[in-house]
């Protein structure tokens, strides 16, 4: 267990805390806690990545208060003491112990320092063969994953960050300009991975190209995204998710608020009941990232498939799909919107 007695980038106070500002504190900290003290800094509690994620699944928003969902009995420990902390750890099947109590100033946590090995992580489909219409003329002449944002392809920036997640096999799936894709990136070796490719014939939806993979019956699990994604996400603990939750599925979600800009009529027996001037209404909508047990082989056809029609497949088949919120960065690039955005965004944490 490693000591971390710095705490100002991981400490907020509870008061009028929300969902959002707790990732924010989360997602600075780096270690997938937020240290909850009251206005006299002293500790009331602890939220993690997981504990926002099992919020966001019942239904809450991003904007709600974290209040409910804070645990307020986290493991502590009292003295300073390596192997008391590795055994509480042990003990209370956490990755984080906390050097104080309940009621008194924290005076640091301990975080694991166990890391997913290589042999953990599943293979990687990339789906890569879009025409990105929607990105035209940009588009004309280069594949969507290799438009350029703050200086480099799309695919380049996904590669890297998987290569960093500890993952090493990647099939990326290519139709239109796909010999540019393959020269772009050639065997993988300069992002420390090694790229297969698939190559399709025609199109073959978000999910089709799955059949066309070599093996996919043997392996045991499979990571398949999208390959214009910019996210941040906790790989790690999507697979750790996929498998101790014994998912055949899982969807990494994300949320999504649509703005109504008129006052909404409550009606109830012809009676307007109410108004609720300007709401807003939140959903979970698909991330484009998914992580499949190679259970799922049998319902994947030889043709043309949508991801959707497949989730939906799975649920009629009685397989078990489970969801993964993420709620750090995210931009799907299909308009020249978002890839202005993500230049943007990008061009800011240079």
């Amino acid at each position: 267990m490693k000591l971390i007695k710095r705490l100002d980038k991981l400490v907020v106070c509870e008061d009028s805390l929300t969902f959002r500002e707790a990732m924010e504190v989360i997602g600075r900290g780096s270690l997938q806690i937020a240290i909850i003290v009251d206005q006299d800094d002293n500790l009331t509690g602890i939220l993690t990545d997981g504990d926002v994620r099992r919020a966001l699944l019942l239904g809450a928003s991003l904007g709600d208060f974290a209040y409910a969902a804070i645990n307020r009995e986290p493991t502590c420990v009292l003295d300073d003491s390596p192997d008391r902390a590795r055994m509480a750890a042990a003990r209370n099947e956490v990755n984080q112990i906390i050097l104080g109590s309940i009621g008194a100033p924290p005076l640091g946590v301990y975080v694991s320092e166990a890391k997913s090995t290589d042999s953990e992580m599943p293979p990687v489909l990339l789906m890569a063969g879009g025409k990105g219409v929607r990105l035209r003329p940009l588009t004309l002449d280069t594949p969507k994953p290799l438009i350029e944002v703050a200086g480099t392809p799309i695919l380049h920036r996904v590669l890297t960050a998987l290569s960093s997640s500890g993952f090493t096999k990647v099939f990326v799936s290519i139709n239109y300009l796909g010999d540019q894709i393959e020269k772009s990136i050639g065997d993988g070796n300069e992002f420390g991975l090694e790229v297969e490719y698939v190559r399709e014939q025609e199109p073959m939806g978000t999910a089709g190209s799955i059949g066309l993979l070599p093996d996919f019956a043997t392996f045991q699990d499979l990571l398949v995204m999208n390959a214009d994604l910019l996210a941040e996400i906790d790989f790690s603990g999507l697979l750790k998710e996929h498998r101790t939750s014994k998912n055949d599925f899982t969807v990494a979600v994300r949320e999504h608020v649509t703005p109504v800009p008129f006052g909404v009529i409550r009606m109830n027996n012809g009676i307007v009941a109410g108004v609720q001037e300007k709401p807003n209404y939140s959903d979970l909508v698909s991330a484009g990232i998914y992580c499949l047990s190679s259970n799922l082989a049998s319902l994947i056809t030889n043709g043309p498939l949508d991801m959707p029609d497949l989730i939906n497949s799975a649920i009629s088949n009685g397989r078990r799909v489970g969801a993964f919120p993420i709620h750090r960065s995210w931009i799907d690039i299909g308009s020249h919107g978002d890839l202005e955005r993500a230049n943007l965004m990008l061009k800011g944490k240079s």
